[in-house]
């Protein structure tokens, strides 16, 4: 009995010692410190040498505005007052400038492009690694309302991976959006969408996972054990887990908080209701989302809509083949808006 008794002691201060020191490693991650302005200069400098993007650096502006409680972060090329603004929402982990060649070249279309860091990301202020899909949205429609007493006129939302969805769920809540670009989409319903991550509970544990999530809210965990970022190339051919490990202002790891909210987030609308112009981009080789996935949703929308598909590229589309995917977006904006 005294055997039993220490054992399971012995158990039970293990299991205390484990989630200390996880929680501690949680904390330190979230609360890491942005790094000064000559570090992040250094680096942004550094993606764009590695990467070889040209661009005109005299026409990107930088800005902070108030919202939700956050700092948020805007780069920002301006084509003047009253032409139509695009408002970018980065992927996971990254920030608005890793697309700087996108939104460089969305404006040389005539557009205002505003890419804004989502909260916990890059510049912008809160935990690192820490929100929910709706408080992004939050932040989107923040930006929106900059963009149209900025520079009036029409304003589209885009996304690319994660921002394609959160783009999505904005043109969901939002019907005063003019369009919205979506490279990915998804319905966070919490069946369906399992399959965008590495963490894939059967549906019969679903509830469980999300109750989990809630629990062990205030912990995180690396983005490697969310998301395989080793076979996503860049167009030095870098992977993508190798970008994110060396550049100081990516998001290394994300919280159980934002897991469960990528797992069931429910639209603010059904899909078959929304109003909001939709363009779909797919990479017919991307890894994390599968093409039969994303059309199945594109499939279900019944507002305008456009479906641009490109076959033998990869997930990163929106930094590897700018030139491909900037015009057929200008002249369907150009369209709808």
């Amino acid at each position: 009995m005294v055997m039993i008794k220490k054992i399971i002691l012995a158990v039970v201060l293990i299991v205390v010692v484990f989630h200390v020191t996880w929680y501690a490693a949680s904390r330190m991650m979230m609360n890491k410190k942005i790094p000064d302005n000559v570090a992040v200069q250094t680096a942004f400098d550094n993606l764009v040498k590695k990467e070889k993007i040209d661009f005109d650096r005299k026409s990107l502006t930088e800005t902070f505005i108030e919202a939700n409680g956050i700092r948020l972060h805007l780069d920002v090329f301006s084509a003047g007052r009253n032409a139509p603004t695009v408002v970018f929402i980065p992927g996971t982990a990254v920030y608005a400038k890793f697309y700087i060649e996108f939104l460089y070249k969305m404006s040389l279309q005539g557009f205002n492009v505003v890419g804004f860091d989502p909260r916990g990301h890059g510049l912008s202020s809160g935990p690192r690694g820490d929100y929910t899909i709706n408080e992004i949205v939050d932040d989107t429609l923040a930006v929106v309302k900059y963009a149209r007493e900025r520079f009036g006129g029409k304003v589209a939302v885009a996304g690319s991976s994660q921002g394609g969805m959160v783009a999505f769920y904005a043109a969901a809540r939002d019907n005063s959006i003019a369009a919205a670009v979506c490279h990915n989409l998804a319905d966070l319903n919490g069946k369906d969408n399992l399959v965008l991550s590495q963490i894939r509970p059967p549906l019969f544990m679903v509830p469980l996972a999300e109750f989990m999530a809630g629990l062990y809210k205030g912990y995180s965990i690396p983005i490697a054990l969310y998301l395989d970022l080793t076979r996503e190339k860049s167009k030095s051919g870098t992977d993508a887990a190798s970008l994110l490990k060396n550049d100081p202002i990516a998001v290394k790891w994300i919280t159980f908080r934002a897991l469960g909210s990528l797992m069931h987030t429910d639209l603010a609308q059904p899909v078959e209701k929304i109003t909001v112009p939709v363009m779909l981009i797919h990479a017919g080789n991307d890894s994390i989302f599968p093409q039969k996935y994303v059309e199945n949703i594109f499939n279900r929308l019944t507002c305008k809509k456009k479906y641009l598909l490109l076959k033998n590229t990869e997930h990163l589309i929106m930094t590897n083949n700018v030139d491909e995917v900037v015009p057929p977006i200008a002249a369907w904006l150009k369209e709808v808006m």
